[in-house]
């Protein structure tokens, strides 16, 4: 059986290319096909919601680049516990809310949403500071 924190890595990986998709889609919208099937050379994004997927996107790559390490430190150093189990929830499931939030432009949820996973990063990565060490 895999570990949660396992299946939540697997999960958001799932996520972000929904996310990615989800860009396709506004861009497809907003843009025509012809051009899309090009080079894309001076391609703007023309409504506001293709500007957030890509801020959303990029947001979520600065997110994974600190949540996938994090998960395979705890791994390889067999520190899966409930505090990692939690950690890896809440950034998964603030990581889901915090794209619909962003699309469609929500304030203050999605600051909400973003701290949820934030604070679920910190979670693993307090199982991960070695004894002794205080922060």
């Amino acid at each position: 059986m895999m570990p949660v924190e396992m299946s939540y890595l697997v999960a958001s990986s799932a996520l972000f290319a929904v996310m990615i998709l989800v860009q396709a889609l506004f861009r497809i919208s907003s843009n025509s096909v012809g051009f899309l099937l090009g080079p894309r050379d001076g391609m703007k994004d023309k409504t506001p919601q293709c500007e957030r997927a890509r801020r959303a996107n990029n947001n979520m790559i600065e997110a994974m680049i600190m949540f996938i390490p994090l998960i395979v430190a705890a791994a390889y150093l067999d520190r899966f516990n409930s505090v990692t189990a939690l950690g890896a929830t809440m950034f998964f499931w603030g990581r889901v809310a915090f794209a619909p939030l962003y699309w469609f432009g929500v304030p203050v949820l999605r600051t909400v949403a973003w701290t949820v996973a934030v604070l679920g990063l910190a979670l693993i990565f307090s199982q991960l500071v070695p004894p002794g060490l205080d922060f």
